[in-house]
């Protein structure tokens, strides 16, 4: 990828994103996309934390078209070190999908003097919920947005695997 492919691949990327979210769903998908822009952080914080906040931040940006956002992704493109597209939320009408990188700068010295000049990877990620026991049975694409139902299935989940280890 280098700077002047960057929408291009980006493009390229989305619909790869959304038929990966239709195969492992029970969600229509709509390809009417806006897109938000997160940073991932370095946190030593619990996955579900590091969820719950990037949820909330999130709820507060206001979807735009890719070529609104890409000024911004430009002008950071050389400081990317991983680029992750994962649908924050989707609907029938619309799919809101995060466009999540992690920077150069939050890397260890040493490391990051090994890849500055290598251009960002890119990644279409589907998060799985905790409590699936079953990878063949489909879910909710907007699973993480239901807090208290989340808590609850993955209390009987690991409620299940008690009783099978017994």
């Amino acid at each position: 990828m280098t700077p002047t492919s960057f929408q291009k691949e980006l493009e390229t990327a989305v619909p790869q994103l959304l038929d990966l979210a239709r195969g492992l769903t029970c969600n229509k998908i709509s390809d009417n996309c806006k897109f938000i822009f997160s940073e991932i952080k370095n946190s030593d914080k619990k996955n579900f934390e590091i969820q719950q906040l990037m949820l909330k931040e999130n709820k507060k940006k206001t979807p735009v078209l890719l070529e609104e956002l890409m000024p911004t992704l430009q002008k950071n493109y050389n400081n990317f070190y991983d680029i992750n597209l994962q649908i924050h939320k989707s609907s029938k009408k619309i799919t809101i999908i995060d466009i999540r990188c992690f920077f150069k700068n939050s890397l260890d010295n040493n490391y990051k003097q090994t890849i500055i000049n290598n251009p960002p990877l890119l990644h279409c990620k589907v998060p799985i919920p905790d409590w699936l026991t079953n990878k063949q049975e489909r879910f909710d694409i907007n699973w993480e947005h239901y807090k208290f139902k989340n808590l609850w299935k993955t209390y009987w989940a690991r409620q299940k695997l008690k009783m099978q280890r017994r």
